[in-house]
């Protein structure tokens, strides 16, 4: 009996939150000038919120998604912006150990609309375990 009450104990605990809660994620949109990879304002505005997400718990991964045309021409600019993105990131204290790149190919008339962009996916919350074995007797 003791047995099972302990481990009703643990699992009530463990739903009370004290895991880091359901999974969810934020985004945040960080907009470039066309054809360049250096930060503007505007896109500092975006990130230092992103960094500010970040740095209130434990994210468990930061995302980094660049867009890139799908015949790959405009590929080394996305990896510049992303990782123009991550060092900004890492310089404010996100630990580079959790950053993705993440390159999204996508078609030329959707490129043309988000491809001066760079986004951040902060994502939080445990992965849904398991419920533990039952305790026998």
């Amino acid at each position: 009996m003791k047995r099972q009450l302990v481990a009703f104990l643990l699992l009530a605990l463990s739903a009370c939150g004290g895991g880091g809660g359901q999974p969810h994620s934020d985004y945040y949109v960080v907009s470039f000038e066309p054809g360049r990879s250096e930060l503007p304002a505007v896109g500092r505005t975006a990130l230092s919120y992103a960094t500010r997400d970040a740095d209130r718990g434990s994210p468990r991964m930061v995302a980094v998604k660049g867009y890139v045309p799908a015949d790959r021409s405009l590929a080394e600019l996305s990896e510049q912006r992303m990782k123009v993105v991550a060092d900004t990131l890492v310089e404010a204290g996100v630990a580079r150990s959790i950053i993705r790149l993440t390159p999204q190919s996508i078609p030329a008339e959707d490129y043309a609309r988000l491809g001066n962009a760079v986004v951040v996916q902060i994502e939080r919350g445990e992965p849904i375990a398991s419920p533990p074995a039952p305790v026998e007797e």
